[in-house]
Parts: structure tokens; C-alpha cells; sequence
């Protein structure tokens, strides 16, 4: 996700749009992953909005706490 932000992002005043038009499935075939895992990974970061998805656009709103989730 934050390759994503970096390579196609789009500071907006919610975060990070990444301007690309992508579906669960896509994603995970891009990470080498599973549509299932995926989708739950999504929601996670939904209910700690994190992030959130309007027209198969995301938004990530902090991508700093983003990171240090993973570190």
C-alpha cells in the first residue's frame, strides 16, 4: 500500500489518494497474495481508519502510522 501511495499517490486534504481505479483482486495479484487476504487486510485498516475506498480509489489518511505498523 505505501509503494502504491509513493508511485501513484495524490496528496489530498483526507491523505493519500492512490489515483488508480483497483479491485481487491488486482491488488492481491500485484502483491502476490490472495483476494481473501486482501480483503481482510482492507478492513482492518478500515475499522483503525486508516484508510478508506470511494470508487475503487483508496485513501490512505495517515500513511506515517501506515509504516510503522509494519516495522
Amino acid at each position: 500500500m505505501l509503494i502504491l501511495c509513493r508511485d501513484f499517490g495524490v496528496p489530498t486534504k483526507d491523505g493519500i489518494t492512490i489515483d488508480l481505479k483497483l479491485s481487491h483482486q488486482e491488488i492481491a495479484e500485484a502483491i502476490g497474495s490472495t483476494r481473501v487476504t486482501v480483503t481482510r487486510l482492507l478492513g482492518d485498516l478500515r475499522q483503525e481508519e486508516m484508510r478508506s475506498i470511494h470508487k475503487k480509489k483508496i485513501t490512505v489518511h495517515n500513511p506515517v502510522a501506515l509504516s510503522q505498523q509494519f516495522t
